[in-house]
């Protein structure tokens, strides 16, 4: 008989998390949902010592990025996939390089959401469906920006004129166009006019660069 796998849960939307237990009791007699929390201190509270895998939701409304999350989870010697309707690349490998063992998107069957969390069990890297393949392997998914350039982006968006931008960062007005102009170009060769740097920005805060 195989070994009951415990599983935890760090999610807003509980009904959605209760309907899933059920469906494991049904499809996935294996595993078992054994704790739903609404942050990472909650669930360390409750569980920490009784958890094989934990699934995360990376859209909680004033809990810290996912990438945060996950390593947090991850120092406490956790496994954590993430559980989520998030299709940005940036934001879901930025959760992966912080030790996320995979990617699970809520709109997945249940049996491949049960196969993921065996394969993350395991030591495999989860991926519950081809989307979610692609969102952590293929690079032609999501424009990569340098981190000078998001740098500059989040200060722009706050309002910053360039020589205050410039200023703070240490370098010229001349440069802060320049990463502008290249961070532009970056999405044009990837086949997306950003058009004015307000366009760039929008851009960049929907890819998931301007989180966290």
């Amino acid at each position: 008989m195989s070994r009951l796998i415990r599983v935890g849960a760090i999610d807003n939307h509980p009904v959605v998390l209760l309907g899933l237990g059920a469906a494991f009791a049904e499809t996935a007699p294996d595993m078992r949902l054994v704790a739903i929390a609404g942050s990472a201190d909650e669930l360390l509270e409750r569980a920490h010592d009784g958890l094989d895998v934990v699934l995360l939701d990376m859209r909680i409304p004033g809990q810290p990025p996912a990438h945060e999350t996950v390593a947090t989870l991850v120092e406490h010697g956790l496994v954590v996939v993430l559980f989520t309707a998030e299709e940005r690349p940036v934001p879901v490998r930025r959760a992966i390089g912080a030790g996320a063992a995979g990617l699970i998107l809520k709109v997945d069957p249940v049996e491949s959401i049960a196969q993921s969390i065996r394969d993350a069990v395991a030591g495999d890297l989860a991926c519950s469906s081809q989307l979610a393949t692609m969102l952590l392997s293929d690079e032609d998914v999501g424009t990569r920006l340098s981190p000078r350039q998001i740098e500059i982006l989040r200060a722009v968006s706050a309002g910053l004129p360039y020589r205050m931008v410039g200023r703070q960062l240490g370098i010229g007005e001349v440069t802060v166009r320049e990463h502008l102009a290249r961070a532009a170009k970056a999405y044009r060769e990837g086949g997306v006019e950003t058009g004015n740097v307000h366009g760039l920005i929008s851009r960049a805060r929907a890819d998931g660069h301007l989180d966290g």
